[in-house]
């Protein structure tokens, strides 16, 4: 079945390149768009403005960028892009129950325009010949981007055009310092120039919030939009990057040094494009490294300077301007000497002066003049062995932190458990015994005494400590007594959070969800390091664990989780009373974590079993129905169909004993996959039909967020059926309609769900381009998002594409055949559908055991073959009249025809004899 879009001819210099999204196609050589093969009419702009959107869905575009890219040459006003913009929401009209998203186009205040829909590129190299893919993970679109910049950097341009000259040379550059001296600042301004420059994307991977040095790979992947969640996350970076020209920027690696830098050899080693920019407050210690060591600002030399001479020095200059920000006067002459001073005696470290800048909003220059004197001369006596500038900038900490009250102060020193940005909510809910309003107030005054940065682009979670003050807040608070409390009640909130965070997975869509919740994944570590580890609570840390699992999963972290679902049931069970109920929760979800990572084996069969001894004896029904469900995809994973077929039965009846629809549907996708994996195709065929028909009345329920779209697995299995049933045209309209709806979702597990079966389908009905397009897809969704469960089945259909478009098959044929042994039973029966060839006794032993009966006919059939081969006619017709039969008696008309065919063509043969 060849997509529609390459029935018309195009032009044949040019290859046209068409994207889809719902139910419009543009073409971007035509300059033409259309709705379901009607035009739409679109101005020259407002076709240039979808154009630029849809080739980023989902990141949001700046005004700025639009008018140069759009209006690249012209002057015209800003309203220009709102003008046009609007004109464009027309002619698209509102989206479709299907399509995916509220609107096609969001604007948000200071950040820009967003296209929501899942977008699909497709290039006709040539008449009738399509290559289609979705935008690639390894795009400029995926990567993480640095933080936006609000405030002009001040006396770093020398430096700026040092770095910028180094990275010209060398494809490792670190930026070195200390704390507080601007190393972000600087490298940011940095990249953002040499992006400008060199036209290369840059990737912005932040470590300052990781708790430990195991999270590195893992935030690296994530700041190039590869997988986090791969065996191997290097080669999923490398995967992702190669052959582009790439600058990566990698903030605050001191405290991760021993883990990263073998990772940067190994990148500049695999990747000859990628050039690495780094701050950190020492060098990595890789051979290709070039260190730049940055100085503080530099600060007058004498005493004595007018303000006008004061001024050419960077660091009065950055006094001056974020005094004045702070809301200070009118600086005259008169005030040179003292800002001057002001600013030696803080070293011109830009973090301190910042401080110092914020106090002269509301106390004169002479007065702090005095103040910050008598301050630094007495914790210079105090602190000798202290190394000058780190002295300088705890000073001026110190400093400011005396400045505070009592409330403010502790308010403060309580913002350093969070590993990185957070909200109001966030901030006063670890606050929580302080009256709201005093709190409001306390965050508003730190962020104004710049103890706090306030981050104007971030509309979801804007506050934040640098590094280095949030080290000097966390410092305190360990010393005060109250540490352990804040650290439970932060752990505590971050359970609050994730409670919302599953509440809302049937409100918001997979990107938007993702938007508001994947920054706390760092303080869920940090709340389980708390909870299973500095001071274990096996009730809280339990809870945590399980509330956060739809986190740990949108982030394809699922190793990792498995991990620490296993560290809480391991404290559970060793408290002096476990507790039951939480212990089977975990183990539920230990199942899910080892299905997607491990696949089935010994261990997972015994949890399986403890999981659903646990809900049996709770006599809780959700938990029984999800011990069950475990216990019946275990079974399928490993080939056991008969057990999957049993265990069905108890789910189809708890679920129709309730009245959950989710159970429900639920229970009929279990019964319809092992009933047909058991050969008993017209029942799997109800019970999908079932599934279908009540997840369509029931729309996106809390018990399928963690699992594929309930259609569009429902409908996965349906064309499989379909089309043994021997009804090629409804399968593959089914299949292309679970792709679509699976698409439209943009959800990753209802992608390969969807191509689970779709991907099969298209090879059996000899639909190779169709196939192509299909296990291309599911090969980069199973690898992007690291769903190793689903990678296996995507390997297994790329054997049978490549059988089904090699010029020469026998090659192919022979390795497979050489390795067939050493693949499991559930893969040696989808081969052998592909392949006749790709048979051994096995699979007749499977049989005789009631193993393996979906293809017991086309079995049956390569037995056939083999004696044919061989020249044993008689045996290969009695072979061939019995893979007819069976396959008339399971109602498979797929596997007749294949059968009958194959009988046929060797009767055809002896009588040509």
């Amino acid at each position: 079945m060849q997509d529609r879009a390459a029935e018309s001819p195009e032009r044949p210099d040019l290859a046209e390149v068409r994207w889809r999204f719902g139910p419009f196609i543009l073409k971007e050589m035509q300059r033409r768009l259309e709705r379901s093969g009607d035009s739409i009419r679109l101005g020259p702009r407002a076709f240039d403005l979808l154009l630029q959107l849809i080739k980023r869905p989902g990141e949001f575009i700046s005004k700025e960028e639009l008018l140069s890219s759009v209006w690249a040459g012209v002057v015209v006003e800003e309203s220009s892009v709102r003008v046009h913009m609007s004109m464009l929401r027309k002619s698209l009209g509102r989206p479709g129950e299907g399509d995916g998203c509220e609107e096609w186009i969001s604007n948000v205040p200071q950040r820009g325009y967003r296209f929501n829909a899942r977008v699909h590129r497709e290039q006709v190299d040539a008449p009738g010949t399509i290559e289609s893919k979705p935008p690639s993970p390894a795009t400029s679109s995926a990567f993480a981007k640095p933080p936006a910049r609000l405030t002009e950097l001040v006396g770093r341009d020398s430096d700026v055009q040092s770095i910028l000259a180094s990275l010209e040379v060398n494809r490792l550059v670190t930026i070195v310092g200390t704390g507080g001296i601007g190393k972000t600042s600087v490298a940011i301004h940095a990249a953002e120039r040499y992006q400008l420059q060199r036209a290369a994307p840059i990737a912005f991977a932040d470590l300052s919030s990781l708790i430990s040095q195991d999270h590195v790979p893992g935030t690296l992947a994530r700041s190039v939009g590869a997988a986090a969640d791969m065996p191997d996350t290097l080669q999923a970076i490398v995967r992702s990057l190669t052959g582009q020209k790439v600058l990566l920027l990698i903030d605050n690696c001191e405290h991760v040094i021993d883990v990263l830098a073998p990772l940067i050899n190994e990148l500049l080693i695999a990747l000859p494009e990628l050039r690495i920019l780094a701050t950190s407050r020492e060098s990595i210690r890789v051979t290709a490294e070039y260190v730049v060591r940055l100085p503080p600002l530099a600060v007058p030399d004498a005493e004595g300077v007018p303000l006008a001479k004061a001024l050419k020095w960077s660091s009065v200059r950055l006094l001056v301007e974020r005094a004045k920000a702070a809301g200070a006067g009118v600086f005259n002459e008169a005030h040179g000497p003292l800002l001057a001073r002001i600013s030696r005696q803080v070293d011109g470290i830009p973090l301190a002066i910042e401080l110092v800048a914020a106090r002269l909003g509301v106390q004169s220059v002479a007065d702090l003049t005095r103040t910050l004197d008598d301050h630094m001369r007495l914790y210079a006596i105090a602190n000798r062995a202290v190394s000058a500038r780190h002295r300088t900038l705890a000073a001026a900490l110190d400093w400011s932190i005396a400045l505070l009250d009592e409330t403010e102060l502790r308010f403060f020193r309580r913002l350093s458990v969070f590993r990185g940005r957070f909200d109001v909510a966030a901030a006063l809910g670890v606050n929580a015994d302080m009256d709201g309003d005093v709190a409001f107030d306390a965050l508003i005054s730190l962020t104004n005494k710049s103890l706090i940065f306030f981050d104007t682009s971030d509309s979801v979670s804007p506050y934040r400590l640098l590094d280095t003050t949030r080290s000097y807040a966390s410092a305190l608070l360990e010393r005060s007594d109250e540490y352990p409390a804040v650290l439970r009640r932060h752990a505590s909130y971050m359970l609050d959070v994730m409670k919302a965070a599953t509440a809302e997975l049937a409100q918001l869509a997979e990107q938007a969800w993702g938007e508001r919740y994947t920054y706390r994944l760092d303080d869920v570590r940090f709340a389980l390091e708390v909870c299973l580890v500095q001071q274990p609570d096996a009730g809280l840390g339990a809870a945590l664990v399980i509330a956060s699992m739809p986190l740990w999963f949108h982030l394809s972290q699922v190793a990792e989780y498995r991990d620490r679902v296993a560290a809480a049931l391991t404290l559970v069970e060793e408290q002096p009373e476990p507790d039951l109920e939480s212990a089977t929760w975990l183990r539920t979800a230990l199942i899910t974590a080892l299905l997607n990572t491990r696949g089935s084996n010994d261990d997972l069969n015994a949890v399986c079993d403890q999981a659903l001894a646990g809900a049996l004896a709770l006599k809780m029904p959700v938990l029984e129905l999800r011990a069950r469900w475990g216990r019946c995809t275990h079974d399928m994973f490993r080939g056991e169909y008969a057990a999957a077929l049993r265990h069905s039965q108890p789910v189809l009846a708890l679920a129709r004993s309730g009245e959950d629809p989710a159970a429900l549907i639920l229970s009929h996708r279990v019964s319809a996959m092992a009933n047909h994996f058991c050969g008993k195709f017209d029942v799997s065929r109800q019970h999908s039909e079932a599934s279908i028909a009540i997840s369509a009345g029931a729309g996106r329920t809390h018990a399928n967020m963690l699992g594929p779209d309930a259609s569009v697995a429902a409908m996965a299995v349906l064309c499989r059926t379909l089309w043994v049933q021997g009804d090629t045209a409804k399968a593959l309209e089914v299949a292309q309609a679970a792709v679509s709806r699976a698409e439209l979702l943009a959800n990753s597990l209802s992608v390969c769900s969807a191509l689970y079966g779709a991907c099969p389908v298209a090879l059996w009905s000899g639909e190779t381009e169709l196939a192509r397009r299909w296990v291309t897809l599911m090969m980069e969704e199973a690898q992007r998002r690291g769903l190793l469960g689903w990678l296996r089945y995507a390997e297994w259909f790329q054997q049978g594409l490549q059988l089904a478009t090699a010029d020469d098959r026998h090659p192919l044929v022979q390795d497979v055949s050489a390795r067939f042994a050493t693949y499991d039973a559930p893969r040696r029966e989808m081969l052998v559908t592909f392949c006749p060839d790709w048979f051994d006794d096995q699979l007749i032993e499977r049989l005789a055991q009631g193993e393996g009966l979906w293809c017991a006919a086309e079995v049956w059939r390569a037995a056939g073959w083999r004696s044919e081969r061989r020249g044993m006619t008689d045996e290969a017709e009695g072979f061939y009249l019995r893979a007819i039969e069976t396959a008339r008696q399971q109602g498979a008309k797929g596997w007749e025809l294949r059968a009958a065919r194959s009988l046929a063509v060797m009767r055809s043969g002896l009588d040509h004899a």
